[in-house]
């Protein structure tokens, strides 16, 4: 538990970071917040045959959050990485098919509007530059995997070997995870968005530390 601990104080450390515009700190509290999520899950055991895919998802979301960190022209590498984490989450969320039943469709249904809807507005605004629009496959790409990791994550509520409170972290810590990405493809993509940098990090490190503590209750390590 004293790495989540470790991981809050890197993590508060970051977001002074970002609204100071300390990029020095940023350098270690940054991925030292990530590092932090990967020692608690390491310690609790996490690397266990089913939960070892959100490991590796965090592995990669290091990997990216180090390179977001970088020049600009690293932003496709923290692009791909962190569509490798939305894989890895994938597939640990969905080691079998969820349950068809109608609660599960609506939440579908609902989940994929909500998706349709944030990448038509990314589209339209990136159409409108010669510069961005070579980034409309891969924005569709990456929209398709976070919209169907978020789903993945709210239809756990319907698995029966998930607790209702394992299932609603990981649902939230998605949610939140959604709204980082989202936020920062407008901030770094389009056009600055007011208070950008801050929304953009303080709804990824508790969407990172909310869907890894749902993991981890749900495997009963937490």
């Amino acid at each position: 538990m004293i790495w989540f601990g470790v991981m809050a104080v890197l993590a508060v450390m970051d977001w002074w970071a970002v609204s100071h515009e300390r990029l020095k700190v940023r350098y270690f509290a940054k991925p030292g917040a990530l590092l932090a999520l990967i020692l608690a899950f390491s310690t609790l055991g996490g690397w266990k045959a089913d939960t070892r895919w959100f490991g590796i998802g965090l592995l990669f979301s290091l990997i990216g959050d180090v390179a977001l960190l970088l020049p600009r022209r690293y932003f496709l590498m923290g692009l791909l990485a962190f569509l490798l984490t939305h894989i890895a989450y994938i597939i640990g969320l969905n080691p079998t098919p969820p349950p068809a039943q109608a609660e599960t469709l609506m939440t579908t249904a609902a989940l994929a509007a909500i998706t349709a809807l944030g990448f038509r507005h990314l589209s339209r605004r990136l159409s409108q530059r010669p510069e961005t629009t070579l980034l409309l496959p891969a924005v569709l790409v990456y929209t398709l995997a976070i919209g169907i990791m978020t789903l993945s994550a709210w239809l756990t509520l319907w698995r029966p070997n998930w607790p209702s409170p394992a299932a609603l972290l990981v649902g939230l810590g998605a949610t939140l995870f959604f709204i980082s990405d989202f936020t920062l493809a407008n901030h770094r993509l389009i056009a600055p968005v007011r208070h950008g940098g801050i929304i953009v990090i303080v709804t990824y490190h508790l969407g990172q530390a909310l869907f890894i503590a749902g993991v981890l209750r749900q495997a009963g390590l937490l």
